[in-house]
């Protein structure tokens, strides 16, 4: 696959066919494979790789990707250093990539995404508009995150319960987190289950079954605890989330 030197910054290698924004910002010895498509005022920190090509080891089940698969970082992105944007990802507008994060192929991230340091979102993933993962979660293949849903770090999101026991032809189903729902630290979500409305999973609960919308759940396994109080849903709280209207 053919990559260029480009004088735009230092150590920066990009693709013929690439377009880089004018008002972009590039940190030096980043690498943007072709196929990837970036949207104005973008900001790309140092070693970070964009449309990496799909690699995957030879008894991997993930699906295969056509080469040069289109890549998609929406406007006034930011990109970690080191974060490695796989080839058929699309990023929306104003996704924010932590340092050293992966972001798969065929991962979806809708607009105004938060994903922290060092955490890996792979293939068949949807997160959308502001969903905010903290540092070192993982979010297992087929995993949906609605609008909104806040993530604690070390969180990971499984996604193959059977630990590579499933038979071949069974459809893999993933989780399933709906608008508002909260995750605590270090929390484990097996699929497929969905986690409702509005939820709250306390740190280090196992979630194995599917949690009602506005309830809180704790423990291993995960049990109800008690109801998400009116005053705590997520439309009587600022945007910030820093303290609540009125």
């Amino acid at each position: 696959m053919t990559l260029i030197a480009s004088d735009r910054a230092p150590g920066l290698c990009t693709g013929p066919d690439v377009t880089i924004p004018a008002d972009a910002e590039i940190a030096p010895h980043v690498t943007i494979y072709p196929g990837v498509v970036i949207g104005p005022g973008a900001r790309l920190g140092q070693g970070c790789i964009l449309g990496r090509p799909q690699e995957i080891d030879a008894r991997s089940r993930s699906p295969r990707q056509p080469p040069g698969a289109l890549t998609l970082i929406g406007a006034c992105c930011r990109i970690g250093s080191a974060a490695v944007v796989v080839a058929g990802a699309t990023l929306g507008d104003r996704v924010y990539i932590g340092d050293h994060a992966l972001i798969r192929e065929t991962a979806v991230l809708g607009d105004d995404v938060m994903v922290g340091r060092s955490c890996i979102v792979t293939h068949s993933t949807c997160l959308r508009d502001r969903v905010r993962l903290q540092a070192d979660v993982i979010v297992g293949p087929w995993t949906t995150i609605e609008e909104d849903v806040s993530v604690g770090p070390r969180v990971t999101f499984i996604g193959d319960p059977t630990m590579g026991r499933r038979p071949p032809g069974v459809p893999r189903r993933g989780s399933t987190v709906r608008r508002g729902a909260r995750i605590g630290t270090a929390a484990v979500v097996l699929p497929p289950v969905t986690i409702g409305y509005e939820a709250v999973v306390g740190a280090k609960s196992l979630v194995r079954e599917d949690v009602p919308e506005r309830t809180v759940v704790v423990g291993t396994p995960a049990v109800a605890l008690r109801a998400v109080r009116d005053d705590e849903l997520l439309e009587v709280w600022e945007p910030d989330g820093l303290r609540p209207v009125g």
